[in-house]
């Protein structure tokens, strides 16, 4: 007869530790993702922003280089003239946007104190030319800089002045 043999099985005590020791796992495996998630998300910030940074530096440093003249219209735009088209560069706080005869190009960046440079004139005056441009584009809590600088041959900044003297007294 079998009554006194003993069946082989967990105790109570063994499941509840078992199963409290996969809930701590699952508990700390879950956190991981959380975490996981969260670095790619800020990852993929990081990603984009760079692109969008050296996007907009090639842009700028293409643009001004074949440009015959570089204007400054408001505080928010700036005109590259060759001589078929132009090019106009618009900041706002948030997008930086570079508009083409046929295509707009956005920059999703956060720009901060732009500053420019002038061609002086003969008489000393600031022309309507931008000689120098620089500004600080911002990610999280570092800065990075934007800038251009143009030389403009006689011509160009001849015919700047002339656009500053009244009607009567243009050639």
């Amino acid at each position: 007869m079998l009554i006194n043999q003993k069946i082989k099985a967990f105790t109570l005590i063994e499941l509840l530790v078992s199963m409290a020791l996969t809930a701590i796992l699952v508990v700390f495996a879950f956190m991981g993702y959380n975490h996981m998630q969260k670095l790619f998300m800020d990852y993929r910030k990081q990603s984009q922003f760079i692109s969008d940074y050296n996007r907009l530096n090639k842009a700028v440093f293409l643009i001004s280089g074949r440009a015959k003249t570089i204007e400054k219209t408001d505080d928010q735009h700036l005109i590259f003239k060759t001589d078929s088209n132009s090019i106009e560069l618009e900041m706002t706080i948030k997008t930086i946007l570079l508009k083409f005869e046929s295509h707009t190009d956005t920059f999703n960046l956060e720009i901060k104190e732009p500053k420019f440079d002038f061609l002086k004139s003969g008489d000393g005056n600031p022309s309507i030319l931008i000689k120098k441009f620089e500004c600080l584009v911002l990610f999280q809590s570092q800065k990075f800089h934007v800038s251009f600088h143009k030389e403009y041959d006689a011509a160009s900044t001849l015919n700047s002045t002339l656009v500053l003297l009244p009607p009567d007294e243009q050639y």
